[in-house]
């Protein structure tokens, strides 16, 4: 973690001592809240979206946000706007995991080009840089850095926001939640203002998606339902939402892999995401982000296949102070004489998922050495310490038991301590 970027607010180390609390059951018993974007969703979601984005925008000025990956997803969103009166701009230069520089450059476009309806299209990266772009468009002055639910934003003065998912992983369209890479720190945004005005959950901009981008994205998918429902931060509703998708996943991920045009697969996964957006937007995320996301930046490997990798080891650490994970495998139908092989059974059955699709499940698969991994040691445990992740864990973790984790995920051997 470099020393010259200026610090985020959850860095604070007053910060990092209280916040945990604020996940407890009494805290949250007394007052809590669900926050969630209006969804259109199914095979004529799009076509709502034109029924709809007027109401969103009476001046009919409309920024399309994307990458230059899903052009052609973006030209329909275009072709379909303009069909309503709408003039608009496409602004295509999103970079992956988009760095605060890009962020930036894209709250510049907006500036110059006044719009009052912001549209991101695209994948996780597009649509979290659509909501800092948003910051900064509506209030130029914005520190991100500082951004926090105590003091508001105030967001909707100049735009709203809809966002267009076009893989079935991250469920940024749903999530109060962006990430962006400040000097190579992946840092969360977290703000109730920045969740969308409208997700448009289309499964035909999600049809034809390559395999292993398929399964990368699904198992994120898997992560962000796991993590949310086994978080003290969890409540009633977002564990039916978790508990939902993680069922949807075991069963419909493998036909999305094996084939890019199963529609009802393709369905099902993407309201899988949007459903395990929800769940952790308003519970928190996994140890296995932290890692992931320190891990993933580190050695250049996908963000799915990165918090995957750490979920089976991090569900085993989350597991001495939490025994949600009973709860989790009794809805997958998994019987035990003990606490402990019912644990076992669990992991047993996320690593089965994942070695059936070809998903690593150890850090060697990935062709990382370990004297790679040990060079590399004290600057992931640094980065995944200072992510959020590690802030809001249920168990308590320090740079130390990461690297225990990230051990353990070398070896395949279990979390037991």
């Amino acid at each position: 973690m470099s020393s010259t970027r200026p610090k985020w607010w959850s860095e604070d180390p007053a910060v990092r001592a209280k916040l945990p609390m604020a996940g407890s059951t009494s805290l949250r018993g007394l007052q809590s809240m669900f926050i969630c974007p209006r969804i259109l969703m199914g095979a004529d979601a799009l076509k709502g979206f034109k029924r709809q984005a007027g109401n969103l925008d009476p001046s009919k000025r409309a920024m399309i946000i994307t990458d230059k990956g899903v052009a052609s997803m973006a030209r329909r969103v275009v072709e379909m706007l303009k069909s309503a009166n709408f003039e608009t701009m496409v602004w295509d230069q999103v970079a992956p995991e988009p760095p605060l520089e890009n962020v930036k450059a894209g709250a510049q476009a907006a500036l110059e080009f006044n719009p009052g309806l912001l549209v991101a299209v695209g994948g996780g990266s597009v649509i979290d840089a659509s909501k800092a772009i948003w910051i900064l468009y509506e209030s130029p002055e914005t520190d991100i850095r500082q951004a926090q639910n105590r003091y508001p934003l105030g967001l909707r003065k100049k735009a709203r926001l809809a966002a267009v998912p076009t893989t079935a992983g991250t469920g940024s369209e749903a999530t109060n939640i962006s990430v962006v890479t400040d000097n190579n720190q992946k840092m969360f945004i977290i703000h109730n203002e920045i969740v969308p005005d409208l997700a448009v959950l289309d499964p035909a901009l999600t049809i034809g998606l390559p395999p292993k981008l398929t399964l990368y994205t699904g198992l994120d998918v898997l992560s962000h339902a796991t993590g949310a429902f086994i978080s003290h931060w969890s409540n009633e509703y977002l564990d039916a939402l978790a508990l939902k998708a993680i069922s949807i996943i075991f069963r419909y991920l493998p036909r999305a892999v094996e084939d890019g045009h199963d529609y009802e697969a393709r369905t099902k996964m993407l309201l899988a995401a949007n459903m395990g957006g929800l769940a952790f937007s308003n519970s928190s995320p996994g140890l296995d982000h932290a890692m992931g996301h320190s891990f993933g930046k580190i050695f250049k490997v996908h963000h799915g296949a990165s918090v995957s990798l750490f979920l089976p080891y991090t569900m085993q650490y989350v597991s001495r102070v939490s025994d949600k994970y009973l709860e989790l495998a009794r809805s997958l139908g998994i019987e035990a004489e003990s606490d402990k092989v019912c644990l076992q059974r669990l992991v047993d059955k996320y690593l089965e998922l994942m070695k059936s699709l070809g998903a690593p499940t150890t850090i060697p698969e990935l062709g990382i050495t370990g004297e790679e991994l040990e060079s590399r040691m004290d600057e992931l445990c640094n980065l995944a310490y200072a992510d959020n992740g590690a802030v809001l864990s249920t168990r308590p973790v320090s740079p130390g038991n990461f690297r225990r984790l990230f051990n353990c995920a070398y070896t395949g051997q279990k979390a037991d301590f």
